[in-house]
């Protein structure tokens, strides 16, 4: 239980500590991707993307869960129940993006004759790919034995909720923000409902697989 802490801890920093110099530097030169397309929208800009806010977020919950994995390291007490909650958010969060630009993006941009591999390397290889995927790892097989609550699944749904707010009202209506994601497929923004459901039963369905193949690792209850 004492490694699994340590290595949970670890993980923890390691997230962290990656995303508070790649985002910024993210910010600054741009991704691969947007240097290569010569965007005009400025780098900085991006920090509107659902990549850059979901990493922010996982960061953040990164840095308080490698604090409680201190103190209950110290304590030789188990992790509190609610960072589960948390955890799971921000971890499925994270694994929407980086299964969004595998399946999705990387592809799209493949098929317009660029290089798949754009969007998946430099800063991007960090909040595209590692560092989601460690997230999930970590809670998987890291995060302790307490069992995730049901209802910790749907809470997870509610950064792709919270995001599309902003995002419709800034890219269909005002248009002010570029279509980071082209879920709109060239301007048929009739399309958008339809995007989102699927969207929200993507990240419901990845908070479900998470929670199942963590909760199958541990013995308490939720």
């Amino acid at each position: 239980m004492d490694k699994k802490k340590i290595l949970f801890i670890l993980s923890n920093l390691f997230i962290f500590i990656t995303t508070a110099i790649v985002v910024p530097v993210n910010l600054i030169v741009g991704s691969r991707a947007a240097r290569l397309d010569g965007s005009t929208y400025p780098y900085w800009g991006h920090i509107v993307s659902f990549t850059v806010q979901s990493n922010i977020f996982l960061g953040i919950v990164a840095l308080i869960a490698a604090i409680m994995g201190i103190y209950a390291y110290r304590k030789k007490l188990p992790l509190k129940k609610g960072l589960f909650t948390w955890y799971l958010i921000a971890a499925s969060a994270g694994m929407l993006t980086c299964l969004t630009v595998i399946f999705f993006l990387a592809p799209m941009r493949a098929a317009g004759g660029k290089n798949y591999f754009d969007m998946l390397l430099e800063t991007m290889f960090f909040m595209h790919f590692l560092n989601p995927v460690l997230a999930a790892l970590t809670l998987v097989f890291l995060s302790g034995d307490t069992k995730i609550a049901k209802k910790a699944r749907y809470l997870a749904v509610l950064p792709i909720i919270i995001y599309a707010v902003p995002y419709i009202i800034c890219v269909v209506f005002a248009k002010v923000w570029p279509g980071f994601y082209g879920v709109t497929f060239g301007g048929r923004d009739y399309l958008i409902p339809l995007v989102f459901v699927v969207f929200c039963l993507a990240l419901f369905g990845i908070s479900s697989a998470l929670a199942y193949f963590h909760n199958k690792n541990t013995s308490l209850k939720a």
